[in-house]
C-alpha cells in the first residue's frame, strides 16, 4: 500500500495532486522544485518538506515526477530505485530509467492551481511495470477517483493528441474569435451560449452529427465575404484550412 508519496515539480500538476492526495490522508512527505517561491508554497499547503535539490529526497513509498517531458528521463536516473512515475500523457512508461517498479498516472484533464475539478469525473489512464505496481497505483488513485482505465503508452499517446486537437485548438479558436471581435467593440459574452450549447451537443452525440456551417453546407459565397473580414493572415490562412478541410471530408 502506498502511503507516503513525494513531487518533483511544483507546478499546476504538482499542485493539484498533492493537494488533493493530501486531502485522503495520504502522507506528501517532499516537495522538490527548482522555484523555491511556488515549492515552499505548495509544501507549506500539504505539510510536506521543501528541498531544492532531487538528492535530498527522504524515505517514501513512491516519487511523482511532474515536469516537462524533457525532463522526465534525467530526473529519473538520479532518483532511487524506488516506485517512480511521471504523469505525462504523451511520453513512455520507458522514459523512466532504472527503476524497478515504475508507472505512468495521466489525468484526461486540463489541471490548474486554485481550480476545483469534480476529481471523479476525470479519466485517469494508468501504465505499470509489473502487476503488483498496476495493483499499488490503482489502490492509490481510486482514494481520488473511481474513473481509472489501463492504457498503454502507444494509445495513451493517442489519447494526448485527440485532447491537445479537441480541447487546446478548440479552445485557440475561441481565442480566435474573442480577438476579432475584440477589436471591432463586440462581446465575446454573445457567442458563450452558443458555445455551451455546441458542447453538450458533443457530449451527447458522435461530433460529426453536430456539424454546421458555411463549409458543412458548401455555401462558397459565405466563406469568401467570411474570409474578407478577417484581417490577421495567420487566421484567414487557419479559416480556409478548416472550411477546405471539412469540405473536401463532407464532400456530397
Amino acid at each position: 500500500m502506498i502511503k507516503k508519496i513525494s513531487f518533483i515539480g511544483s507546478g499546476n500538476v504538482a499542485s493539484v495532486f498533492a493537494e488533493k492526495f493530501s486531502s485522503v490522508n495520504i502522507d506528501v512527505i517532499n516537495i522538490i522544485s527548482r522555484n523555491q517561491k511556488t515549492g515552499k508554497e505548495l509544501a507549506q499547503k500539504v505539510n510536506a518538506k521543501y528541498y531544492k535539490s532531487i538528492r535530498r529526497i527522504d524515505d517514501c513509498d513512491m516519487i511523482f515526477i511532474c515536469t516537462n517531458d524533457d525532463n522526465i528521463v534525467k530526473i529519473s536516473e538520479e532518483l532511487p530505485d524506488i516506485l517512480v512515475a511521471h504523469t505525462s500523457g504523451n511520453t513512455s512508461i520507458s522514459s523512466i530509467k532504472r527503476k524497478k517498479r515504475k508507472a505512468v498516472i495521466y489525468p484526461i484533464q486540463s489541471l490548474s492551481k486554485n481550480e476545483k475539478v469534480s476529481f471523479n469525473e476525470i479519466p485517469f489512464c494508468i501504465e505499470a511495470s509489473d502487476l503488483e505496481t498496476k495493483a499499488k497505483i490503482h489502490e492509490l488513485i481510486s482514494k481520488i477517483s473511481k474513473n481509472i482505465h489501463t492504457i498503454n503508452s502507444s494509445e495513451r499517446k493517442l489519447i494526448h493528441m485527440s485532447a491537445v486537437i479537441a480541447s487546446n485548438f478548440s479552445n485557440f479558436c475561441y481565442i480566435m474569435g474573442y480577438e476579432i471581435l475584440k477589436e471591432k467593440n463586440i462581446s465575446f459574452d454573445l457567442l458563450k451560449p452558443l458555445i455551451k450549447h455546441t458542447a453538450e451537443k458533443n457530449l451527447n452525440r458522435e461530433p460529426k452529427k453536430n456539424l454546421t456551417g458555411p463549409a458543412a453546407r458548401r455555401d462558397f459565397k459565405t466563406i469568401k465575404e467570411h474570409l474578407a473580414l478577417i484581417d490577421n493572415k495567420k487566421y484567414k490562412r487557419i479559416y480556409e484550412i478548416i472550411s477546405k478541410t471539412i469540405i473536401d471530408k463532407y464532400e456530397k
